[in-house]
């Protein structure tokens, strides 16, 4: 991370993403630090009671040899290694990981189980029911959440986040210098498309951002209340060969 930046830049590999479509992805400085006190923490202790019980002498794991920041050095059944890509290492494989630590065998895998075993992806969703039927009990009606419901709030918040950033930037340019900058570094939509990991822009703007299609009309009508539209056509397209603006039907 460089120095004074608030995120780290990081990277889900495409065998671990939906249609093997992997994307970077940003982490803030405060999620690195609750991560750091997780790993410390109930993780470690979670580590310590697997390794007293033996569960991970039952895993059937793949022990981990040595690594760089794009390959893994894992150990063959016949005493040899092999090379293979994180980028290509899926969740199934990635839970039979281990490393030899000091007190013996460590899954590689952050997030674990309260029995120390590495955490399906899908066990996310176990997490969210149990906090759903919580708060149900509590007399609360309409209160439910999904990890995937945390995609959609992601990408509402940082399109709104977006078109203020936006403004601000292109506040002060000409009409030409703004459609440059878009051309350049693209809009809104195209922003929240990149944090999601979408392929094509249209799932973002049909599914994730359909409240803000409306929206966005409803702010240019509000903007445009009072705007002299007839001069701004008639000077944006003057000497356009295909644009008539002479108001008594002459060829132009």
């Amino acid at each position: 991370m460089a120095r004074g930046r608030g995120f780290f830049r990081c990277q889900l590999a495409s065998a671990c993403a939906k249609g093997r479509n992997g994307y970077p992805y940003w982490m803030p400085l405060a999620v690195l630090h609750g991560i750091l006190g997780y790993a410390e923490g109930a993780r470690a202790a979670a580590v310590r009671r697997a390794q007293a019980a033996g569960r991970y002498d039952k895993a059937d794991p793949v022990l981990l040899a040595g690594a760089t920041r794009t390959t893994a050095l894992l150990e063959t059944s016949q005493g040899g290694t092999r090379q293979k890509a994180w980028n290509d290492l899926g969740p199934d494989e990635r839970m039979r990981l281990f490393r030899q630590a000091p007190q013996g065998l460590e899954p590689v895998a952050l997030w674990l189980n309260e029995d120390g075993l590495p955490r399906d992806g899908h066990g996310w969703h176990h997490t969210f029911d149990t906090a759903n039927a919580r708060v149900a009990s509590l007399g609360l009606d309409g209160f439910t959440c999904s990890p995937h419901l945390l995609r959609h709030s992601m990408a509402l918040k940082w399109f709104a986040i977006g078109k203020l950033v936006h403004v601000a930037r292109l506040e002060h340019l000409t009409l030409d210098e703004a459609s440059d900058f878009r051309a350049q570094f693209g809009d809104t939509w195209h922003l929240v498309q990149t944090m999601l990991g979408h392929r094509r822009v249209e799932t973002t703007k049909l599914v994730y951002l359909e409240p803000f299609q409306s929206l966005e009309v409803e702010l240019l009508l509000a903007h445009a209340d009072g705007f002299p539209a007839a001069q701004f056509m008639a000077d944006a397209f003057a000497g356009h060969p295909r644009v008539r603006t002479d108001p008594l039907g002459s060829a132009g």
